[in-house]
C-alpha cells in the first residue's frame, strides 16, 4: 500500500498590516497621477494651441512718396491681397476736415489726370490690382493735409494723409 502524501496545511494569509496597506495605497496613488498625467499630455499634445480666426485682414500695403519734381503723390502698391479688380476697387480722397475731394472712383476709370487729379497705372495692363501698380494723385488739387482711401464697396485696404 502506498502511503498518503503528507498533507501540507498552512495557515491563512494574515490580513495586511496597516503599514503594507500605507503603501498600497501610495502606490495606486503615484500610479494614477502618472496615468492621468500621460492621458494629459496625450490630450493636449494633438490639441491646436490657438485657436484659428479665419481670414487675414485684407489690405493693400501702400509705399507714399513725393514725385522729383513736386507735382505728384506717388503710391506704390506693395502687397495686395489676391482678386482684387480695378472695376471694383476705389480711390477716395478726403480733404483735411475729412469732406470728400474726390468721391470713391474705380481705380480702372483714374485715366483723365488732367480732369480728376488721379491717374492709376498698371504694373500689368489688363489684369488684377497688383504689386507694382502706381496712382499718381496731384499735389496742386490734393494738398499735404489731404488723405486717401482704397476701398471695395465693404472694405478699406488702406488709407492715410497725403505727406
Amino acid at each position: 500500500m502506498i502511503p498518503a502524501p503528507y498533507a501540507v496545511l498552512s495557515p491563512p494569509p494574515s490580513p495586511p498590516s496597516s503599514e503594507n496597506l500605507t503603501l498600497i495605497v501610495v502606490v495606486l496613488a503615484i500610479a494614477m497621477a502618472v496615468v492621468l498625467a500621460g492621458l494629459f499630455v496625450a490630450v493636449f499634445s494633438v490639441w491646436p494651441l490657438s485657436v484659428p480666426t479665419g481670414p487675414a485682414p485684407r489690405s493693400i500695403g501702400v509705399n507714399l512718396a513725393r514725385s522729383s519734381d513736386g507735382t505728384n503723390w506717388v503710391l506704390t502698391f506693395t502687397s495686395v491681397p489676391t482678386g482684387l479688380s480695378p472695376f471694383t476697387t476705389m480711390l477716395t480722397v478726403l480733404t483735411g476736415g475729412g469732406a470728400t475731394a474726390l468721391p470713391a472712383t474705380p481705380l480702372s476709370s483714374l485715366y483723365n489726370y488732367s480732369s480728376q487729379g488721379a491717374l492709376y497705372s498698371q504694373f500689368q495692363p489688363g489684369g488684377p490690382v497688383a504689386v507694382g501698380d502706381r496712382l499718381l494723385i496731384s499735389t496742386a488739387i490734393y494738398p499735404a493735409g489731404y488723405g486717401y482711401r482704397l476701398s471695395d464697396a465693404t472694405t478699406t485696404f488702406a488709407s492715410g494723409p497725403l505727406q
